[in-house]
């Protein structure tokens, strides 16, 4: 099933970051740059730093609650003056047939604007962008910050990693390391097996921070953004989406109000019941 799918993926990715790490702390540095240069010292934090930012954020994608939906949640819509729920049931069902309110037959329950529900998981998840098995949770509202800064830091990390391996090689060849051919050994094997998986990792990884980085960027999911160019289509011309309140306000609304910490995997969530929609749009 898909969190047995995900297990394996996450063992294949814990193997895949402690081989990349063995091939740079016990080999390369000690060989090449050495621990007590500069360069080793700086490629030994920097390296470091990029591997910590990627796991800190993987973490926190994979244990963050990707958003749940409230027990007893009910649409404002269907709310009366005092807050309670209105009595009309066919008024409320009407709502539900015309969508101006949405009610998952699965949870038996209200369902917030832009959640979905998630078979993997068995419930709905606030503003749902898709169930991911790397890192085997949705990415939701309360974790979408997180995963997109998985995929920035995976990025640098795999690039990172690619660019110390070739000059250690190229070095290597020249007879500039300590070590030698024949010392290499396995090594060699595993320095291989790495480089190619991570450089078709890298490319993955990159492509999608960079689909991300615009679905942030305009305040969409990946389901969303299908609605709105099938409606474009349709209309045979562009449709806004309604949540696209400004590019720097869209940010603010996924990475938190604070620019400073936009890159750091920490953050409250915000109020993701509600969301400020385009003036276009408001009632």
């Amino acid at each position: 099933n898909d969190y047995c799918l995900g297990l394996c993926l996450q063992g294949f990715l814990f193997l895949l970051v402690a081989g990349c790490c063995g091939v740079i702390y016990l080999l390369i540095i000690p060989t090449w740059m050495g621990y007590s240069s500069v360069s080793g010292q700086v490629h030994a934090v920097g390296f470091g730093i990029a591997i910590g930012a990627m796991a800190t954020a993987y973490i926190q994608t994979t244990t963050t609650d990707a958003g749940s939906v409230p027990e007893g949640y009910v649409p404002d819509e269907l709310l009366d003056a005092n807050g309670a729920l209105i009595g009309d049931v066919s008024l409320r069902d009407s709502m539900i047939k015309s969508g101006a309110v949405k009610w998952c037959k699965r949870c038996e329950t209200y369902r917030p604007p832009r959640s979905q529900h998630c078979t993997s998981c068995g419930k709905c998840v606030l503003r749902m962008d898709h169930h991911c098995p790397w890192v085997n949770n949705c990415v939701g509202a309360a974790n979408t910050k997180f995963f997109a800064l998985f995929l920035f830091y995976a990025t640098i990390a795999c690039f990172y990693y690619a660019l110390l391996v070739f000059f250690f090689l190229v070095n290597f060849f020249k007879g500039k390391t300590i070590i030698k051919m024949q010392d290499l050994g396995a090594w060699l094997g595993l320095i291989l097996c790495t480089v190619i998986v991570v450089f078709c990792l890298s490319l993955m990884v990159a492509g999608l921070f960079g689909w991300n980085a615009w679905l942030i960027i305009k305040n969409e999911t990946s389901q969303e953004n299908y609605d709105k160019e099938v409606a474009s289509a349709k209309a045979r011309k562009p449709v806004r989406h309604p949540y696209d309140i400004g590019c720097v306000r869209n940010i603010k609304s996924v990475m938190g109000p604070h620019p400073i910490f936009w890159l750091a995997p920490v953050g409250p969530v915000g109020n993701v019941l509600r969301y400020e929609k385009h003036r276009d749009f408001d009632e």
